[in-house]
């Protein structure tokens, strides 16, 4: 077992990759859980096709064992060439050896040849095991703590608003 890494176009292997996501939704612990997963193909395609969207992938031989979605952007406040992680899986018949650590210097590399930067991860805050300790050991630091707040849909009932005005405040 031999792992290859690469740039694959979404097109290329994207029901493969459904197979490898749908593993990776059901073993999350905690967060978007309430969440359907529905990813559209539609949309990473096009994101993909336009350079923003970027993928990664780990195969042994033919077979997909791993994945890691990124976005390529510039900041918009210093203009300096960044990536940030969408999601990140290996496969737990390919974790425990040093194959994650070889995907995520992979990664890197790729990366710098892209011109990025800076590489933002993202994990969630009950994954102290696992990619928290690699990401540590590659001198990834934590910088920032991301909340979140889930909102329900405001009605002209909750607001004294009608539908129109609703949109207008959204919007402005």
């Amino acid at each position: 077992m031999s792992l290859t890494f690469q740039v694959e176009s979404v097109s290329q292997c994207w029901n493969e990759l459904m197979v490898l996501a749908n593993h990776h939704w059901a073993g999350t612990r905690s967060y978007r859980r309430h969440e359907p997963f529905n990813p559209s193909f539609e949309r990473y395609n096009a994101c993909n096709q336009s350079g923003f969207f970027q993928l990664c992938t780990a195969r042994d031989g033919a077979v997909l064992a791993g994945y890691f979605g990124v976005y390529l952007t510039n900041s918009m406040h210093s203009q300096k060439p960044m990536a940030v992680e969408d999601t990140f899986f290996l496969s737990p018949s390919y974790r425990g050896g040093r194959d994650a650590l070889r995907f995520l210097r992979f990664i890197e590399t790729q990366c710098q040849q892209w011109g990025v930067q800076e590489l933002l991860f993202s994990c969630e805050a009950d994954n102290e095991t696992g990619i928290q300790g690699l990401l540590k050991r590659l001198d990834f630091s934590p910088v920032i703590m991301q909340y979140a707040k889930y909102l329900p849909p405001l009605t002209p009932a909750d607001s004294g608003l009608s539908h129109e005005e609703i949109a207008v405040d959204v919007r402005s």
